[in-house]
């Protein structure tokens, strides 16, 4: 299976990041199974300040067929709103192109 990644960075309001930082600490369970069930291996939110990158890896043959019911699940569609109103509208999300990437598994 081929594995693809996607990163993100956009910013978050200032007076939203202690409370973003407290809902990721406690994802909801339902969230997690249906981003596992959907291919996604890895995700991960890092923050630097407001500025809020997002890494996600996963397989994409699986991730390609379930994408559209990922994005229909009622979960995902209401955590995606809660985390749209901690984003700053100011800023744009943009996505970064990979241009290297090393792995264990790339190696052996």
């Amino acid at each position: 299976m081929s594995k693809q990644r996607i990163l993100w960075l956009d910013r978050l309001k200032a007076e939203s990041v202690s409370e973003y930082i407290r809902l990721h600490q406690q994802v909801w369970p339902e969230l997690e199974a249906a981003y596992l069930q959907a291919g996604i291996l890895q995700m991960g939110c890092y923050l630097n300040g407001c500025e809020r990158l997002v890494f996600i890896e996963y397989e994409s043959e699986i991730y390609d067929q379930l994408k559209a019911g990922l994005d229909c699940n009622p979960v995902e569609i209401r955590w995606q709103a809660l985390m749209k109103t901690f984003c700053d509208p100011q800023v744009d999300r943009h996505s970064l192109t990979e241009v290297y990437y090393l792995s264990q598994q790339s190696t052996e």
